[in-house]
């Protein structure tokens, strides 16, 4: 409309045969509309190039948190879950099957090895007492079988006796024998003796030697069958210590000085002895509850920083506002679950300083200190990322000691310098949970941003950044309870 006007009054303004006074007019009309569209391109012109201008130096500025790099403290720790057992713990079962006649004891009571060097002596507590019937039977037959195993022995002594009597008897009738063939072999030579006397001499000399012959081989005989039953004399000896050794299980006494911890069974039950496949009766359990471990199950790729003697803190449900100590006793030589599984070490952690009384079974959270470094730079973990190293500005990636080339990625961190966000490469160490330490590309007077999270990802080389501002102090109120669960700590 106004592009037709102005074509309209400028027809008119060369329209031949108009006076003065019309011209003037149609000159002043179009100068306003003319001055109207040059504003209003101006205004126009001046909004595109604000908005290419804003659009040129970046979008809104990030609110973001910052805070200096800090020196101090930081400790690495493997976190790991854990159940308290006591140290030392026995489960009580029976040697063979049989039925339970006596229980003097229910859980929590104490019991006690005994001492016998005392003064007087202590007895061990009696545990479990079982039906010994059938024992006492087997002990009775096993030592009347030994008492007649020895009343053979000294019938075969006596034997023996008397055939080395026989002996000596035959051995004097044939020296005499063997004197008189002598004599009348002599007579015979000289023809003062029959023949006959003289066979009768000789018959009667051959006779006694097969006598004494014979006598010598029933000896032997009867020395051994002697040993023999005395062979079956330490039979009978070894039956009855069998015997007494079965007896003596029916009645079962305390090994250790603690508390009975489980008691599975009830007096007039029948104990089972274990076999291959099927475990036994387990019949109680004593525990010392003087001291306590934490078993912790540490995964493989953290077992590696373990070792016997560091120091450890616990976190029990059971006890939320507490914690308790303890250090690294013992780590096992073979991991648990299956060959393609993560496998998980069984670390048993004793607990130095407790503070109340431990229950067995009690789940707990536990943190072994693997490492402790003093006097480091760190920043909050979160505020350190990784950028393509090609996509960092040529002059911050050249010759920069923290940048490895031959890598994909450098760890930087995001430093605030004059509103801007100013990537930087870093070199970091050890880390936990909460930190990470710094060693090199950071001095300690920088300001870092260290979040939120979700900002952090969309940073970029100086671009604007503002400083999110400190929240309102509140009243003070009671810390919150320490969850159970915390997975690292920082001293």
């Amino acid at each position: 409309m106004q592009a037709g006007g102005v074509r309209a009054f400028c027809r008119l303004g060369a329209w031949d045969g108009a006076d003065g006074a019309e011209g003037n007019g149609v000159k002043t009309v179009i100068t306003v509309i003319v001055t109207v569209v040059v504003v209003l391109g101006l205004v126009y012109g001046l909004g595109f190039l604000f908005r290419g201008g804003a659009a040129g130096d970046g979008e809104k500025p990030l609110t973001v948190a910052v805070d200096h790099p800090v020196r101090g403290e930081l400790v690495e720790i493997v976190s790991a879950p854990g159940e308290v057992e006591p140290k030392t713990k026995v489960a009580i079962s029976a040697r063979f099957s049989a039925r339970i006649v006596e229980l003097p004891f229910e859980e929590g009571d104490k019991v006690t090895a005994g001492d016998p060097n005392a003064d007087p002596p202590v007895p061990a507590s009696v545990l479990v007492r079982l039906d010994d019937t059938d024992l006492r039977a087997a002990l009775t037959s096993a030592e009347a079988r030994r008492a007649a195993q020895a009343a053979e022995i000294d019938v075969a002594r006596a034997g023996i006796a008397g055939q080395q009597s026989n002996i000596d008897a035959i051995t004097a009738s044939l020296k005499e024998a063997r004197s008189d063939l002598a004599r009348k072999t002599a007579l015979h030579e000289a023809g003062d003796i029959s023949d006959s006397d003289f066979e009768q001499a000789r018959l009667r000399v051959d006779e006694l030697t097969a006598q004494h012959a014979a006598a010598l081989k029933t000896l032997e005989s009867r020395r051994l069958n002697l040993t023999a039953l005395q062979h079956r004399l330490t039979a009978a000896d070894a039956e009855i210590a069998q015997a007494r050794d079965r007896l003596s299980y029916t009645t079962i006494t305390s090994p250790i000085d603690g508390v009975v911890t489980q008691l599975n069974a009830e007096v007039g039950e029948v104990v089972m002895t274990g076999t291959m496949n099927n475990p036994g009766t387990m019949i109680l359990e004593v525990a010392d509850l003087s001291e306590m471990l934490v078993v912790a199950r540490v995964d493989e790729a953290d077992i590696g920083a373990v070792e016997v003697g560091q120091q450890a803190v616990m976190d029990l449900r059971a006890y939320p506002d507490e914690r308790f100590e303890g250090v690294v006793e013992s780590i096992a030589l073979v991991g648990m679950g299956m060959q393609r599984e993560s496998k998980e070490f069984r670390v048993e952690v004793l607990v130095t300083r407790a503070g109340r009384r431990l229950y067995s079974g009690l789940n707990a959270d536990i943190e072994i200190e693997t490492r402790r470094h003093e006097g480091v730079l760190k920043v909050p973990s979160q505020a350190v990322l990784g950028r393509r190293v090609d996509e960092l500005p040529v002059k911050i990636r050249e010759s920069n000691p923290n940048v490895n080339r031959k890598k994909t990625f450098a760890t930087v961190v995001y430093r605030v310098v004059d509103g801007k966000a100013v990537v930087t490469p870093v070199t970091v160490g050890a880390s936990d949970e909460t930190h990470t330490v710094i060693e090199g590309g950071l001095t300690g007077k920088e300001r870092v941003v260290v979040g939120p999270f979700k900002v952090l990802e969309k940073l970029k080389h100086e671009g604007k950044v503002k400083e999110e501002k400190p929240p309102a102090t509140q009243p003070a109120t009671k810390p919150a309870t320490r969850p159970a669960t915390t997975q690292a700590r920082e001293d």
